[in-house]
């Protein structure tokens, strides 16, 4: 590797130091009207510093789309391209924490309940945070028409995102409602959503990255939900034959009802891992 790449590279990484600074005062000024928000994580409250934490990581696998694309051999106007896109992504972050405020969690103030170290909140806006960073990373890495298209692409991702979450807790867990249990403070249904949301993510930038280049607006589009459609079936299968062959001695239902958080981190982590190998599937 010759010097001029490792400049690039050290670029990269400072553009990302000062977006994640950006992101984290911007995150403080959020939650200034409740509390602040580096007092509250050195007191050792945990569910704000989730939040916190999965905006940092979701921002840095966005930037990896960034870096992914086509460099320009002008270093400055490649740096105005990284930096403008990296703005893209740190509005993606800020948007999808409305996103879960107010359609996935509508009955509860996310972070006033952060305030009261509700984990079950924080495990959520930490999967959702990194879910939005590999929704952006797919949809700034497949860009070929700018910011609108990224932007496009993200929209459609998290519409995606929000219809299967809201389907499965109206059809497919309506006796446990794992979103209740999370507003109502149940850590392992903050673990078992947030895993659930990472692997949504997972399925949808692999969507998204998938989509062929030169495709009509139509046809991208129909491309994007067959993949993301097949995607999605096959992972609730696999999470089916999980439960039955790894968690082996509870269930969905026990893990959340009964607050099993092992059993919950296990289950999620597993789901995650599904959802990586069947991503390369629909890649």
């Amino acid at each position: 590797m010759n010097i001029e790449n490792y400049l690039y590279y050290i670029m990269y990484a400072l553009v990302y130091l000062l977006l994640a600074t950006a992101m984290k005062y911007i995150l403080n000024f959020k939650s200034s009207s409740h509390y602040s928000a580096d007092d509250q994580i050195a007191d050792g409250n945990m569910a704000v510093g989730l939040r916190r934490s999965g905006a940092q990581l979701g921002l840095a696998i966005a930037m990896i789309g960034v870096m992914s694309g086509s460099s320009s051999p002008d270093i400055i106007k490649d740096l105005i391209n990284t930096v403008t896109y990296g703005l893209v992504a740190m509005a993606f972050m800020l948007l999808s924490l409305l996103v879960i405020d107010k359609a996935m969690l509508p009955s509860v103030d996310n972070t006033a309940e952060l305030k009261k170290g509700n984990l079950a909140i924080g495990m959520v806006e930490f999967g959702t945070m990194v879910m939005t960073g590999l929704l952006a990373y797919a949809s700034i890495k497949g860009d070929e028409g700018g910011v609108l298209s990224s932007l496009v692409y993200f929209i459609a991702g998290q519409i995606t995102l929000i219809l299967l979450v809201l389907l499965y807790e109206k059809v497919l867990a309506r006796k446990t409602n794992p979103v209740a249990c999370v507003t109502a403070g149940n850590l392992s249904a903050g673990i078992y959503l947030s895993g659930k949301i990472i692997a949504y993510g997972l399925i949808l930038q692999s969507a998204i990255a998938g989509n062929g280049a030169g495709l009509s607006a139509a046809d991208a589009f129909i491309e994007f939900i067959v993949a993301a459609a097949a995607g999605m079936i096959l992972l609730y299968v696999f999470e089916i034959l999980i439960d039955l062959v790894i968690i082996t001695s509870t269930n969905v239902n026990d893990i959340i009802v009964k607050d099993q958080t092992v059993a919950a981190v296990q289950l999620s982590v597993s789901k995650i891992g599904m959802a990586l190998i069947l991503g390369m599937a629909i890649l």
